[in-house]
């Protein structure tokens, strides 16, 4: 029996969950049971990525707003006539999928994919679905104060396709781009300019770092509301020539391989799709046991671990790492082997086809 699934997907860029979608829906092109479909806005960067085997429809989407959003995607339900809905995003469309299900009466799983905490409503909301997927152990322990009556909350982990991180490492090319004097080493953080990445935390290590190592710079990738603040701390702290904003980049998988050690001190991770691609490409990590962090990094083992706000402990950290290159590279092989074993496309579409199956099967 092939089942069909339509699956949903709001997000108007084509990084972070809307970037698994990709894995999933070309890992499920090997399965001959799963029909797949994919919904999503027009213009999206996902309605032109290169898709195996999946039906595209597109609608106009004006965001959570939109209140003609349940009507289009019941009309693209009424002619797909799908076995089972699953929304990916949220950008409103986990409660428009409530409500679809609600409606249609078709059942359907919600992934979600952040920690942060979220209203009592959210238990309704949840309650409309037959299952719901939690990214990491950490995000789990969140939502399901939500699911009460939700049957199914598997984890399943997202993944890291490591064929897109075959770039060799061209290190001219990166101290040429981003004006990297020749001789040092580059430490690099890729997240949104928010409080609680926790990139005001490395510009105050990085403070104490470069009075031991004055031959380190940190390349600071992403843009967010405090983009201007943490500017002004880096002048205030006198680092103008040791830390550089560098504004979001698509070029992640070009510039890890170039890079010493990746920094990611977030105060709160569902998981943390950057410490999966600095894996892929056998870098050093250095981060912090938060949300789902800890199911990727083990201290001394695929990593080192520090706590949140600790900024002694992240410079010290940053200095022992630049001081063992021998240990570098080795905890950049072992979070490698880690990544490849656990955290494939291949794996996630497994466990989402098991669920799929075993959703049906009790709606049958």
């Amino acid at each position: 029996m092939t089942l069909r699934v339509l699956h949903i997907e709001l997000g108007r860029h084509l990084y972070g969950g809307a970037k698994q979608v990709t894995y999933l829906l070309n890992a499920l092109a090997d399965s001959h049971d799963i029909e797949n479909h994919l919904l999503c806005p027009v213009n999206s960067e996902i309605s032109i990525a290169p898709l195996s085997k999946c039906q595209l429809h597109t609608i106009a989407y004006h965001g959570e707003t939109d209140l003609f959003a349940l009507g289009k995607m019941m009309r693209i339900c009424r002619s797909v006539k799908p076995d089972l809905i699953h929304i990916h995003s949220r950008r409103g469309a986990d409660v428009w999928g409530a409500l679809l299900t609600k409606f249609t009466k078709i059942p359907a799983i919600c992934t979600r994919r952040v920690d942060n905490t979220e209203s009592k409503f959210a238990k309704y909301k949840y309650g409309k679905y037959a299952a719901v997927a939690s990214i990491s152990h950490g995000v789990h322990e969140v939502v399901k104060q939500h699911c009460d009556n939700v049957q199914y909350q598997p984890v399943i982990h997202s993944s890291v396709d490591l064929s897109e991180f075959h770039h060799y490492a061209d290190r001219e090319w990166l101290h040429e781009r981003f004006a990297i004097p020749k001789h040092h080493k580059v430490v690099a953080n890729f997240a949104q300019l928010i409080s609680r990445k926790g990139q005001a935390d490395i510009v105050l290590a990085m403070k104490k770092v470069v009075q031991t190592h004055p031959d380190v710079t940190c390349l600071l990738f992403g843009k967010g509301k405090l983009q201007e603040s943490y500017q002004a701390l880096i002048e205030k702290m006198r680092l103008t020539e040791h830390v550089k904003l560098c504004g979001f980049t698509q070029k992640v998988a070009k510039i890890l391989p170039c890079v010493d050690i990746v920094l990611h001190p977030a105060y709160a991770e569902g998981l943390g799709v950057i410490l999966l691609q600095a894996g892929a490409a056998k870098r050093a990590v250095i981060a912090c046991p938060v949300g789902g962090i800890p199911e990727i990094i083990h201290h001394e083992e695929t990593g080192l671990m520090v706590s949140p706000g600790d900024i002694n402990g992240m410079s010290a950290a940053i200095e022992r790492l630049l001081n063992d290159e021998e240990l570098t590279t080795k905890l950049g092989e072992r979070l490698f082997q880690h990544i490849k074993s656990e955290f494939s496309p291949q794996e996630m579409a497994r466990r989402y086809h098991a669920l799929y199956k075993q959703v049906c099967e009790k709606n049958a």
